[in-house]
Formats: structure tokens, C-alpha cells, sequence
């Protein structure tokens, strides 16, 4: 079983602050010392040796081969995550000891925690020679839970009634993570076109498809249009009909601009735009008992 999209990010979450933590574990003490900070007093005996980064012979220091606090973070954060006060507290925890995040990894942190739905603050404290900066984690908001509860009915509903597009969508989760914004939106007109398709059983047209999930019709001198020029022409005409199989098919020209045709460059927000789009027009579908 592929892993869910939350469990992804998590995972890569936790990396990168064990990462963090091996910027500011200098010395054999260091390891132990932030566990107590952080009410985790109790793993201090499971990942001692994990968290030193030396031992010693007859006065002579060594590297500890055992020593991995990436590792040490995502397993403790594994074990606590069901404790969300736990699980933010041990990672403040951590980030009080740094005031700076590479911008690479701040970018993929900030996306991975978007995705379950947390949020990365920075504060800014300054004297007459110095800026300072301090970053703290917070649940985005109260919708944030919500969500992340859609998202997660929404992939399991794949997994039970499109596995072949399971994939699709785990990779838009993991590009969008990563900061491969065009080929998050490629893998989201993949996902949404490859959906629709399967509503047209005769040709496989996702247009088609489009309007048999709608159910709209739109009739012109006694034939009914199926085209996407003739119904936008209709429309610009008439200033009525098809108004769901708009939206649905402007948004799939969005994705196919930003993605596949590189009409423009695509931005964070292009990426987590359409990201959001296609996860609640496949929630829409679901939810009204389409293609399922």
C-alpha cells in the first residue's frame, strides 16, 4: 500500500526539523537536554545513543556511527503525532534553537505543513546591529482540520474506485512538496482529464465526460452541443447555459497553460490553486455519487 499524501508530508516534515536538529547538536548532552524541554523525557534511554554525537576512549573523541537524529526526529514524531499539543510542543522546541532556515528547505517545510493543514511563523527582533529571526509552528485553523478530513476521503475513494489514478495524485502532493510547481499542475490535468474520461464509455472524451457529470444540456436548433467552441459560443450568445461544464472545462485549460503548454510561469500559488481545485472537483463528484 502507497503511502497516504498526509503520511508523506509528515514523513518529509519530520526529516527536515531532524535536520534541523543536527545543526545544533554539538555535543553529547545537547540531544538529551532538548528532549527535556520538550516534556519528552521518556525517550531518553530509547535514542541516547542516536543522539550523541561522539564517544570516547581513553580521553580520545570518535564520531558515533549510531548517531542520526533524522532518524531519531521522525521516529519520535511517529510515536507523539496523535498528541498534536505533544508533537507542536517538541517541534517548537526544536526551532528555538535556530534563527535561520535555508531557503530551499524552508520552501519544501512550508509546503509539506500546508499540507496538513500548519503553518510556519516568523517573527523579527531587532537592535541598532542585529536582526534576529524566530520561527514557531501553528495549526493554520480550525478549517485546516476539515480539510484535511476531505483529502483524506477523497484519496481513499480513489483507492477504492480509481487505483490507476492513486498515483497521479500522490505525485501532484509530492511535486507540489518539493517545489515542482508546473509538474504538480501536469499531474493535476492528468488526474482530472483521465477522470472524466471514464464517464464517456463510448469514446473516452473527457469532454463528455465533463457533461455526463454535470448532467447539463444545451440544445441549438434541435441538436445538443457537445463541443467545447459551440457551447462557449452559445454561451457568449445567449449569456446562459452550461455553467458547471465551464467552470470545469476553463480550469482544465488553466492547468494545460501553467503545465503542459508553458504559456506563463507558474507560481506557488498557481500550483496550490489548481492543486485545491481539482481535489474539490473530484470531492464534488464523489459526493454526488459520480464515477464511484
Amino acid at each position: 500500500m502507497i503511502d497516504t499524501k498526509e503520511r508523506i508530508a509528515r514523513s518529509n516534515i519530520y526529516s527536515i526539523f531532524g535536520k534541523i536538529m543536527n545543526r545544533f547538536i554539538d555535543n553529547n548532552d545537547d540531544g538529551e537536554v532538548l528532549l527535556k524541554k520538550a516534556g519528552l523525557s521518556s525517550f531518553i534511554e530509547e535514542y541516547e545513543n542516536r543522539l550523541c554525537p561522539y564517544w570516547y576512549n581513553r580521553g580520545y573523541q570518535n564520531r558515533n556511527d549510531q548517531y542520526n537524529p533524522e532518524y531519531t526526529c521522525m521516529s519520535i514524531c511517529e510515536k507523539i503525532e496523535s498528541d498534536e499539543t505533544a508533537l507542536l510542543r517538541f517541534l517548537n522546541t526544536i526551532l528555538e534553537s535556530i534563527h535561520q532556515i535555508d531557503e530551499q528547505q524552508y520552501e519544501k517545510l512550508t509546503n509539506y505543513l500546508n499540507v496538513i493543514g500548519y503553518e510556519l511563523l516568523e517573527t523579527v527582533e531587532e537592535d541598532d546591529y542585529y536582526e534576529t529571526i524566530n520561527y514557531s509552528l501553528i495549526p493554520a485553523s480550525g478549517g485546516a482540520q476539515q480539510r484535511n478530513a476531505d483529502v483524506t476521503y477523497l484519496r481513499s475513494m480513489l483507492v477504492t474506485h480509481h487505483s490507476d489514478l492513486v498515483i497521479l495524485y500522490d505525485e501532484a502532493i509530492s511535486n507540489f512538496g518539493s517545489g515542482q510547481y508546473v509538474s504538480c499542475i501536469e499531474n493535476c490535468r492528468s488526474l482530472f482529464e483521465n477522470f472524466f474520461k471514464k464517464l464517456d464509455t463510448v469514446n473516452n472524451d473527457y469532454i463528455k465526460g465533463i457533461l455526463n457529470a454535470t448532467g447539463e444540456t444545451i440544445i441549438e436548433n434541435g441538436a445538443q452541443l457537445t463541443s467545447i467552441k459551440k457551447i462557449y459560443t452559445y454561451w457568449i450568445t445567449n449569456k446562459k447555459g452550461a455553467n458547471r461544464f465551464r467552470l470545469f472545462q476553463t480550469m482544465y485549460s488553466v492547468k494545460s497553460g501553467l503545465g503542459t503548454h508553458h504559456e506563463d510561469v507558474a507560481s506557488k500559488e498557481d500550483a496550490l490553486l489548481l492543486l485545491r481545485y481539482v481535489e474539490d472537483c473530484l470531492l464534488w463528484c464523489f459526493r454526488k455519487g459520480i464515477n464511484c
